[in-house]
């Protein structure tokens, strides 16, 4: 690398690997960057442990780099260690099963990529993360160009990757919405749904970033491969009426499932593309055994449930957009403040995925851990926050940031009871906390979780106003506090997360 690469990239490189664990559900993600003598050298993880097998120096040979350089135009991914013996040590050497690398190009050279790692709930990773993936790695390009770590560059990223050709839209353009993975998990639950109705034969619903095609179907008698063809001529034509080139019919990718609805054979087909890309689109096909009437409400419906995942998608995002605005209101930066917020709501994102909790109430406790100290903004940040040693009269002005972060947030309306939960994340398990002595579960369980992390962040944090521990002696120390300080079932969800 040329220039220089500080703690301060370093922060910023972590923040854009997390996206992976948001927008594509990765557990651990880590950034290989150039180096002159050729090797590719770790600058940045998020998510792996002390246990586990992480190379700090990729050199030219390396069984990684040259799955990396095979896949250079694009994002790669194995989910069976078995499907590239030369990845077998890598993979399973480092105790994961699944592996997507996305390669990091600038002025058509490779300069760094990004090796991430297993996804939650023991998903796999697939062609819908594929997108997701290149967004990232846009984002990551567009950070070191900013940086001149790889020079300056004009030439465009098609170069490098080949795009999606985008359908042509009417009015102004917007940011397209990206499909998280839970929408297209929730997509295929309501369609499975609907192909137990009266008269419909099955039903198939395909996705594709126009790259590659994969397709669910669930039908009431088995189809033979000419079958799946006709049914895939079928959708590739209303693809191409919006716009998109998709491989041929036969080179789609299509998983069956027995709908459990009463044994039919299909007589009418009705297709609609129910979500536009870019990045993806989806189309719909709805097979009846009598006329195409018994088709409409069910593409009415699944297009009606993909509209409202992708509004509360929007909805999401929003909200966290907006809790970074509520953190640093105007021009005032508080760098101290942000980077601890984000630290701890990482942590109890994870804690909170763990604890395997609903998804509002997981969002919950990401948006309470980046927003606990926001109380702070109103009080006398540069003389209080992070001090090593503060007087009395600061120690009760500290004391006040919960009930005054509370005040903020009361009036927003966020999902979720966020001001009760940023109130009371000073409280203890043994009532002896602030603000209003709360002891057990009559403490929140969000506030319980964020104050766990907290506590990590502030024992190994080299940004803390104390001398940062190691982790397992910083485990001790909390394990020490079950019971007492700390919700004595979150401190083994903890150890575990942090030692995954």
């Amino acid at each position: 690398m040329s220039g220089v690469w500080d703690a301060s990239c370093e922060r910023r490189a972590k923040e854009l690997l997390f996206r992976f664990l948001e927008e594509l559900g990765a557990t651990k993600a880590a950034l290989y960057l150039l180096e002159k003598e050729g090797a590719f050298k770790l600058a940045a993880q998020y998510g792996f442990g002390r246990r586990d097998s992480l190379v700090r120096e990729i050199p030219s040979g390396h069984a990684l780099l040259d799955w990396v350089r095979r896949n250079r135009t694009s994002p790669a991914f194995l989910n069976n260690a078995h499907e590239d013996p030369g990845l077998a040590d890598v993979v399973v050497g480092a105790g994961t099963a699944h592996l997507l690398t996305l390669p990091i190009v600038i002025s058509g050279r490779l300069v760094g990529f990004v090796d991430a790692r297993d996804k939650g709930r023991k998903a796999l990773f697939n062609a819908e993360d594929i997108p997701r993936a290149r967004a990232v790695g846009e984002a990551i390009e567009a950070f070191l160009r900013e940086l001149g770590l790889y020079g300056s560059t004009t030439q465009a990223r098609e170069s490098a990757s080949p795009q999606v050709p985008s359908p042509p839209r009417k009015g102004r353009d917007e940011a397209p919405a990206r499909l998280h993975h839970e929408i297209i998990e929730e997509l295929a639950a309501i369609s499975r749904c609907c192909a137990r109705l009266p008269d419909v034969a099955a039903i198939a619903l395909s996705l594709t970033d126009g790259a590659s095609v994969r397709g669910l179907m669930l039908r009431t008698v088995p189809f033979d491969s000419q079958q799946r063809e006709a049914l895939a001529t079928h959708q590739a034509r209303q693809f191409q009426e919006e716009g998109v080139r998709v491989p041929a019919p036969g080179l789609w990718a299509w998983s069956e499932e027995e709908s459990g609805g009463c044994e039919s054979h299909a007589r009418q087909i009705t297709t609609a593309v129910i979500h536009r890309g870019p990045p993806i689109w989806i189309a719909l096909s709805v097979l009846t055994s009598g006329t195409r009437e018994a088709s409409e409400p069910v593409l009415a419906a699944v297009g009606l449930h993909v509209r409202l995942a992708l509004q509360a998608q929007r909805y999401r995002r929003a909200t966290r957009n907006l809790a970074r605005v509520l953190l640093e209101p105007g021009e005032q930066g508080l760098p101290q403040l942000r980077h601890h917020s984000q630290a701890v709501s990482e942590l109890s994102q994870r804690i909170a995925a763990a604890l395997d909790l609903e998804e509002e109430e997981e969002e919950l406790v990401t948006i309470a851990g980046y927003l606990h100290d926001v109380g702070m903004r109103e009080l006398e940040y540069a003389r209080i926050y992070r001090a090593e040693r503060i007087g009395e009269v600061e120690r009760r002005l500290f004391r006040r940031h919960p009930m005054i972060g509370a005040r903020i947030l009361e009036g927003g309306e966020f999902p979720g009871d966020l001001a009760a939960a940023v109130r009371h994340h000073h409280e203890r398990w043994d009532g002896e906390g602030y603000p209003d002595r709360l002891s057990g579960e009559a403490i929140p369980l969000a506030s319980r979780i964020v104050h766990l992390a907290e506590v990590w962040d502030v024992l190994t944090s080299a940004s803390s106003y104390r001398r940062p521990v190691g982790r397992e002696e910083a485990l001790e120390i909390i394990r020490g506090e079950a019971g007492k300080q700390f919700d004595p079932r979150l401190v083994p969800v903890l150890a575990e997360v942090i030692s995954a």
